[in-house]
């Protein structure tokens, strides 16, 4: 495992470094969360990388991240993504971002002009 727990981590159009910890991995490809998304990690990174961005009203350090794929299992359309945004402060008393993936999802969310 990566030092720190990382998985990896990625950049979104907006700038913003985002990680995805082991333990966050394992706790959404959990068989009681969504295990459906343990052949998709990389539709995760692309959804992060590249997809529509919509800050929480009621808690504005919470992004949900939504792409669109048409291959995704059970009907599903949208891989959605929970990032929560944070600061810490690194060994040299440097704030340094602290944004990291908490869950995510597939979701069938009805395009704009379609009847499904």
């Amino acid at each position: 495992m990566p030092i720190g727990g990382k998985r990896w981590t990625v950049q979104d159009r907006y700038g913003n470094s985002i990680y995805l910890t082991q333990k966050q991995w394992e706790h959404i490809i959990a068989p009681t969360n969504h295990p459906e998304m343990v052949d998709y990690e990389g539709h995760l990174k692309e959804t992060l990388r590249l997809g529509r961005r919509r800050q929480e009203p009621l808690n504005p350090r919470k992004y949900r991240y939504v792409r669109y794929f048409d291959d995704l299992p059970d009907g599903s359309n949208h891989t959605v993504a929970i990032v929560l945004f944070r600061f810490d402060m690194d060994g040299n008393g440097r704030i340094v971002e602290n944004n990291f993936v908490a869950t995510a999802f597939f979701k069938h969310i009805r395009l704009k002009g379609s009847k499904g």
